[in-house]
């Protein structure tokens, strides 16, 4: 990949931080249910950590980082583990992450763990333990406040890739102009609320239903109906965890008239029931 890019594609990156947190975690001694994970990073400050991801399992031991790949895995913590983590969301119009390859490693940088400390101290203003759960709760923030914390953030990443980069480890370059039409596909696809799995484009849309689903074929090798219930798969795995609402709400922000269908149709692409899967699932890391 080119080191460097036009200035709008780096602008047309839908960036999202999600949380820096230090503290300890929820559950110990054992494996987690496979749940989603964005990117990011931690480091263990105390215990031991297990990752079961791309058919690996990794051992992080204390005074080692974890640069997570977004995607589905499992995880281990020993007895008192603390962590120090940063999760965030960054990916091109088309939904393909700006960080995908050559993550999923355990390694050291004590550079980039000083540059975490720096962050977490400015967005939890002097706390000196912050759980998971606490760092993703909503938070009212004035907005000079908001300014402040996205500048702390900013300082981070450029360490996180800098960090990155000593390492080998390189952006995925944006979509070329090919892609375009596909782009705006995945684009209209993914605004659609999660309780809409029937495929429609809008009218003045630029692609006919065939051509759309020929597209989509190409280039992600699925189809309208299988793209939009793998969406709401990725969606109902992350809410379960993430959310301590009834499972019967989140069925209906699916789609589902009833607890019982999401319970049956989560099943058959897990092989676990909802209910099984949240009580598997700890918090992310």
């Amino acid at each position: 990949m080119p080191k460097t890019i036009i200035a709008d594609a780096w602008r047309s990156l839908r960036h999202e931080w999600l949380w820096v947190y230090r503290g300890p975690v929820p559950t110990c001694g054992v494996w987690s249910a496979e749940i989603p994970v964005p990117p990011g990073v931690f480091f263990v400050e105390r215990g031991e950590v297990r990752i079961r991801a791309d058919e690996n399992e990794i051992v992080v031991p204390r005074g080692h980082a974890f640069f997570s790949a977004p995607g589905l895995r499992k995880h281990w913590f020993a007895e008192k583990t603390q962590l120090l983590s940063v999760g965030f969301r960054s990916t091109w119009p088309d939904g393909t992450p700006l960080l995908r390859t050559g993550l999923n490693v355990a390694i050291q940088s004590a550079r980039l763990r000083r540059a975490t400390l720096e962050l977490f101290r400015a967005v939890h203003c002097g706390k000196t333990s912050v759980t998971y759960r606490e760092a993703t709760q909503p938070a009212a923030l004035a907005v000079v406040d908001w300014a402040r914390r996205e500048a702390a953030f900013g300082r981070w990443f450029a360490d996180f890739l800098e960090t990155l980069r000593e390492f080998s480890i390189q952006p995925e370059p944006p979509a070329g102009k090919s892609r375009r039409r596909v782009d705006q596909l995945i684009a209209w696809l993914n605004a659609r609320p999660l309780d809409q799995a029937t495929p429609t484009l809008p009218p003045a849309f630029p692609l006919g239903m065939r051509r759309a689903e020929q597209l989509l074929q190409q280039h992600l090798g699925v189809g309208l109906r299988a793209f939009l219930e793998r969406r709401r798969l990725e969606a109902a795995r992350e809410r379960i965890v993430a959310d301590n609402g009834s499972l019967k709400e989140l069925a209906y922000t699916l789609g589902f008239r009833h607890a019982s269908h999401f319970t049956a149709w989560f099943r058959r692409h897990t092989g676990v029931s909802p209910s099984a899967y949240r009580a598997g699932g700890a918090e992310a890391v």
